[in-house]
């Protein structure tokens, strides 16, 4: 920035630029590229690009997920750890680390911290590969342990996993939503939402919603690390509609939750 003798200063193109995304970002909301090209509309996308690589590069922007930006890098995003999560919980991280697959635990145990009351007892919700699911369910049954895959919670009635598993396996790709084997905030809720709006998980909606509204008011429910889990679970629609949610206004809502009476009476 250059200062002349009248104590007037103009900044340079760099400094402007990273003033107008600087002022996009505030309270740590990110930004898709895409957003950042619209704040740009008379500069080339590639001379944007370029821009954005250098910042972060020189420490002024974080990627924080594919395509996505954001001032400061930060871990409020990642669980607890290891030594919060419940003791079923640990014993499963344990018996599952001895194996050669990928694994993350999920659920409950990676939102500690925006949940007003854990409950003392839950099934452990846990991301395997694919080809692994079989054998950790078999490694941990021999630990003594009732252990689903989602497949087989699917073809079961859904009392089953309220009363009796301790152990929950869902099947997964992406595994850089996790830190430590445990998921991200962001894939921890929407494993969760799966779990209780496909399987029969006994956390009631009004507790999943709660558990939302904390991640609003907390910040950790970023955009792009959202849509990532919403991808890797084949939810993208629902969760991409949770996000927007609060942007519509208000007869629109209403009209949403007219339609959704409507439906309740056809069923």
């Amino acid at each position: 920035m250059k200062e002349y003798g009248n104590g007037h200063t103009i900044r340079t193109i760099d400094e402007s630029f990273y003033q107008e995304m600087s002022e996009n970002m505030q309270n740590g909301d990110e930004l898709s590229i895409q957003q950042i090209y619209s704040l740009f509309p008379e500069v080339n996308r590639k001379t944007v690009s370029w821009r954005v690589h250098k910042h972060v590069q020189q420490g002024k922007l974080y990627r924080t997920a594919n395509g996505y930006y954001a001032l400061e890098k930060s871990d409020i995003h990642n669980a607890v750890g290891y030594d919060k999560m419940q003791k079923k919980s640990k014993e499963v991280y344990d018996a599952v680390s001895d194996y050669i697959y990928d694994f993350y635990v999920t659920g409950l145990d990676s939102l500690i911290g925006e949940i007003l009351h854990l409950p003392e007892s839950y099934p452990v919700l846990i991301v395997v590969e694919e080809v692994g699911m079989n054998e950790i369910r078999d490694v941990l049954e021999e630990k003594g342990l009732i252990a689903f895959t989602e497949n087989n919670m699917k073809t079961k009635e859904k009392n089953i996993l309220k009363s009796k598993s301790d152990v929950i396996i869902l099947k997964g790709k992406n595994f850089s939503l996790s830190t430590k084997h445990i998921a991200q905030k962001e894939k921890g809720f929407v494993d969760l939402y799966y779990a209780v709006t496909r399987l029969g998980y006994s956390v009631s909606i009004q507790e999943l919603s709660r558990i939302y509204h904390s991640m609003e008011r907390n910040r950790t429910n970023g955009k792009a690390k959202m849509k990532e889990s919403a991808k890797d679970r084949g939810i993208s629609t629902e969760i991409n509609w949770l996000m927007e949610l609060s942007k519509l206004p208000e007869k629109a809502l209403e009209f949403m939750s007219y339609q959704t009476e409507k439906t309740n009476d056809w069923v």
